[in-house]
């Protein structure tokens, strides 16, 4: 009987002991503000630059600046969404030969592996699925601060068309429609709070 009191005692006093670490293993969950928060791209025909935005899209973001181990990040978009300066270029881009749509009606960005390089300035090691191709790329984003519990992420990365075969058939030609295609993105959320190290919970 002795052992076992003693047995529940180290177990009590473990857990006592244990639960701050593992209360700390999950990363702050941030929660994307969408009226202030915007997905873009440039592309270059005929040597001028072609910008369009996705309207619709969510974030799963579960980010700590001292944590990036256990740090991920889900961005899904819809590609129905996508608006450009011409109705036009936005209907063609959702045709068979672009983005096609209606077979391949989201995009998807995941990312589990963040790397510091600057001052509030991070790397994301992730892979994007377009048109159900799946290739890994890698995004730029520095946090800036808005509040204690705000924060704005702004970031972009360089994706080449022809990885995902956005552009088939006479399309796929890179002499009038250049293979490399900017992404930019601000991304407004809220949840967390920053001190005086970093971004945390």
């Amino acid at each position: 009987m002795k052992l076992t009191l003693r047995c529940a005692k180290l177990l009590f006093t473990s857990a006592i002991l244990f639960s701050p670490i593992l209360a700390s293993a999950e990363a702050t969950h941030w929660n994307v503000i969408p009226e202030k928060s915007n997905i873009s791209f440039t592309a270059t025909q005929n040597n001028a630059p072609v910008t369009g935005e996705f309207k619709k899209f969510t974030a799963d973001i579960n980010f700590d600046s001292e944590q990036l181990s256990i740090s991920n990040v889900t961005i899904t978009i819809d590609i129905n969404s996508v608006t450009t300066s011409y109705a036009e270029i936005a209907n063609t881009l959702k045709s068979l030969e672009w983005f096609n749509a209606a077979q391949c009606p989201q995009a998807i960005f995941k990312a589990t592996s963040f790397t510091k390089v600057g001052n509030n300035t991070y790397q994301a090691n992730g892979q994007l699925t377009l048109r159900n191709k799946t290739a890994p790329v890698i995004v730029t984003f520095n946090l800036q601060p808005v509040s204690k519990t705000t924060i704005i992420a702004k970031g972009e990365t360089t994706l080449t068309r022809s990885t995902f075969d956005v552009g088939k058939g006479e399309w796929a030609s890179t002499d009038e429609i250049k293979d490399e295609v900017k992404v930019n993105f601000t991304l407004a959320a809220e949840g967390g709070v920053r001190d005086g190290n970093g971004f945390k919970s």
